[in-house]
Formats: C-alpha cells, structure tokens, sequence
C-alpha cells in the first residue's frame, strides 16, 4: 500500500522474477539441446553379408546417420523447450485476455 492506501500497481521483485522462471527454464531448455545437437557425431563402423547377385560393387548408403544417445538427448531437450515456451506463450494470453474481460 501506498501513502493513499491504495495498493501498489508495480510488479514486485519477487512477481517478476516468478514470471520469467518458466521462459528462462525453456530458453535454458532449448540451449543445451542445441549444443547436444552440435556435438560431433561419433564414428561407428558396422556391416552385414548379403546376396546381391546383379551388383558390382559395395553398397554405401549416403548421408545415412545414425542417432547416439547425445542427439537424441538433444532432441528431447529441444522439444520440452519449445513445448515449454508454447505452454508459457499460451498461458500469459489467456490470464491477459481474462484479466481485460473481467
């Protein structure tokens, strides 16, 4: 409360800092994926024997990449980020449009 006795209309430190916990913790999210993602891909050799009659030469599938647990880690992370950033976005248009009808 003011001098008035009106209560105070700016947001407390404590109010603010609560309103930009979940976008920090999705922008936090989202950063660590990406740097998941960016880790080098380690090399991994393996092979099979298969009959292909009419063929030459050795298969060699290009651009075929296959997933460790870093980049799948990365994934997940990306996508609670965005999930959480949607969650966020979402919720602080409807307490805005309810709180201007209301």
């Amino acid at each position: 409360m003011n001098s008035s006795g009106d209560q105070e209309s700016a947001p407390s430190r404590q109010g603010r800092l609560a309103r930009l916990a979940v976008p920090l913790l999705a922008v936090a999210l989202l950063a660590a994926g990406v740097v998941f993602l960016s880790l080098p891909v380690r090399q991994e050799e393996f092979g099979w024997f298969a009959y292909a009659p009419l063929s030459q030469q050795t298969f060699a599938a290009p651009g075929l990449l296959i997933m460790d647990a870093g980049k799948w880690a990365g994934v997940v992370l990306v996508g609670l980020g965005l999930l959480t950033l949607a969650f966020w976005t979402g919720f602080r248009a409807g307490r805005r449009v309810s709180r201007h009808s209301g």
